[in-house]
């Protein structure tokens, strides 16, 4: 049954609107000492609640009290609202982020919509980003920025291009830490016992060892080589004790992290796998549809323990400037209410407390709070709650935001409508409404985006290929062979021969790059603005090119004064000619 309003209450929620006469009204309705004046003030006070309010006192509506102050910042995500009126921007600045955000809601009430405005906002802003996409929501995002890279892990079909040995730890970061911490996600994941995570230490540590990790080797050893020693272990045991089960169970964890496609992405030792440094000032979508619950969850909890033992490995002094947004769908898979079976306090959760020291937001969205961690719930300075049906999701929203008496209003909210609770700038949840995201309704096919992202990692690669060919460590290396060869045969190389040639070898050309320099030889000393024309190209797809070439030392540009005043002039070098008759 509806409790009815006080006199007080209807004062409060008026003072949005009318200001202090709302104030002026309950004070003279106080005051009164007659009865009968009394009644007269409450009728009044009434007629406005239903007039300003646009409602009536025997009707439920959600009524909190929006900011006084505008709520500025860089990120804005929609506008506060009370009554169904818009009362200003509702937006987010750089501190707000650092100190992460909670977002809540039953499927379809808008947490989607919600990520992908504020996704949009960090494209704007130049913010770089990371995306665990459980569901392939976001890949409509790369219609928005052409820089955006989507690996589709685990799915050959489009963008399976992220490789990594996760044996390998982040640079200042000692084996046998990164062995411990392996292990402890490794088992938490599968759901292993404490002799699983006994048998696992011991056979990476040894493998460590055999392949000279602890002696300064950086020859790590991939989870197929784990894998070999745990079946050996396996066939020697031949079922015998309590430690036969476990190493079987070893065995089965080692096999998932080896099979198929999802076996490719974290057991790669070639010369061009990624390091996810190359990804921290990027915007990166991990799609994660392809693989099992456990998959996801290893490669999601993967991923933050790297650059959290990344950034508190680093010199970096901790400035907690904003650097870099973590977006973690389906989170309370990452950030489990559960207790851990090995530590008081899961690695996950110790993130969270800490790694915003680091400059790094960490962003949760999920349909259900009441399954998340209280770390997260209690460590997001910016909790938006959409709809919630689940009892026990209300009773821990309501709580959350301090309005148990009012735990009604989640179950009253439309779609697109959210309550928020910050913890600076306005103490008291409020109510938003955000706009329809356009990009969400943009479609990219399988076959758009493999082509997409192969070119784009297959020029890294051939720029990596080169960087390293013709760094000056491997250059010297080169020529010492040369002068060896040369003192041996008594063959003297012409001077200049041998750099140049290991540079040509090293190096082939797109395309537009080889289309562009040809150009640059045939016409030298053009304009920038005339070779673009010429191509037919834009300026920003010319100056891309002419970066590229000019890095590589195979062109130069001049800057000239004439009449007119200054022009750029770019000319081909010596190499750059070279180059392109090899």
């Amino acid at each position: 049954m509806l409790r009815a309003l006080t006199v007080e209450e209807i004062c409060k929620k008026l003072r949005p609107v009318m200001g202090k006469k709302a104030d002026l009204l309950y004070l003279q309705y106080k005051l009164a000492d007659d009865i009968e004046i009394k009644r007269e003030i409450e009728r009044v006070i009434n007629a406005l609640y239903e007039e300003k309010l646009n409602t009536s006192l025997i009707e439920e509506k959600i009524l909190l009290a929006p900011p006084e102050k505008t709520l500025t910042g860089e990120y804005e995500l929609g506008k506060t609202i009370y009554a169904d009126k818009s009362y200003g921007p509702f937006c987010l600045r750089d501190h707000d982020m650092v100190r992460h955000i909670c977002v809540s809601g039953m499927s379809g009430s808008g947490k989607t919509n919600l990520a992908f405005i504020l996704l949009e906002q960090l494209v704007k802003n130049k913010k770089p980003f990371i995306v665990f996409d459980w569901k392939k929501s976001f890949r409509p995002l790369l219609k928005k920025d052409k820089e955006m890279m989507c690996f589709t892990v685990g799915n050959p079909k489009a963008s399976n291009l992220f490789r990594i040995n996760i044996n390998e730890p982040p640079a200042g970061v000692e084996p046998k830490e990164w062995l411990g911490l392996l292990c402890d996600l490794i088992t938490e994941c599968f759901f292993a016992s404490y002799g699983v995570h006994k048998i696992l230490t011991e056979t990476i540590d040894k493998a460590f060892r055999d392949f000279g990790v602890y002696k300064g080797s950086q020859n790590y050893p991939t989870w197929y080589h784990i894998l070999d020693r745990l079946q050996e272990q396996e066939s020697d045991q031949k079922g015998r004790g309590r430690e036969s089960e476990w190493i079987t169970s070893a065995v089965r964890i080692a096999y998932a992290l080896t099979f198929g496609h999802f076996g490719e992405v974290v057991t790669c030792k070639d010369k061009y796998s990624m390091k996810v440094e190359e990804l921290l000032n990027k915007r990166v979508i991990f799609e994660l549809n392809s693989l099992n619950d456990a998959e996801k969850k290893f490669f999601c909890e993967f991923i933050l323990t790297y650059i959290y033992k990344l950034k508190k490995a680093s010199d970096i002094s901790r400035k907690q400037e904003f650097e870099l947004a973590i977006l973690v769908d389906e989170a309370h898979n990452i950030f489990l209410r559960d207790r851990t079976r090995f530590l008081k306090e899961s690695v996950t959760e110790m993130i969270y407390r800490e790694v915003r020291e680091y400059g790094i937001s960490l962003i949760c969205l999920d349909q259900h709070i009441s399954k998340l961690s209280e770390v997260v719930a209690g460590n997001s300075a910016c909790n938006i709650a959409f709809q919630q049906i689940l009892p026990q999701d209300v009773d821990t929203i309501s709580g959350l935001m301090h309005i148990r008496d009012n735990r009604n209003f989640f179950t009253l909210l439309p779609v697109g409508k959210a309550l928020v609770k910050l913890s600076e700038r306005h103490f008291t949840p409020f109510e938003i409404t955000v706009p329809l995201s356009e990009i969400k309704r943009e479609k990219m096919s399988e076959n758009e985006l493999a082509e997409r992202m192969k070119k784009e990692i297959k020029d890294k690669k051939r720029l990596k290929l080169f960087k390293e060919r013709t760094s000056i460590p491997n250059l010297k290396r080169q020529l010492q062979r040369v002068e060896t060869i040369s003192k041996i045969s008594g063959v003297k190389p012409k001077k200049g021969d041998m750099l140049s040639q290991s540079i040509l070898e090293s190096y082939s050309f797109s395309k537009d790059q080889k289309k562009f320099l040809k150009h640059i030889v045939k016409h030298p000393g053009t304009g920038v603005s005339q070779a673009y024309q010429a191509l037919n190209w834009s300026a920003r797809k010319g100056n891309q090119i002419k970066k590229e070439l000019e890095r590589l030392g195979f062109i130069k540009v001049e800057e000239v004064k004439d009449s007119k005043g200054w022009k750029k002039k770019i000319y081909a070098t010596e190499l750059g000619e070279k180059a392109l008759k090899a």
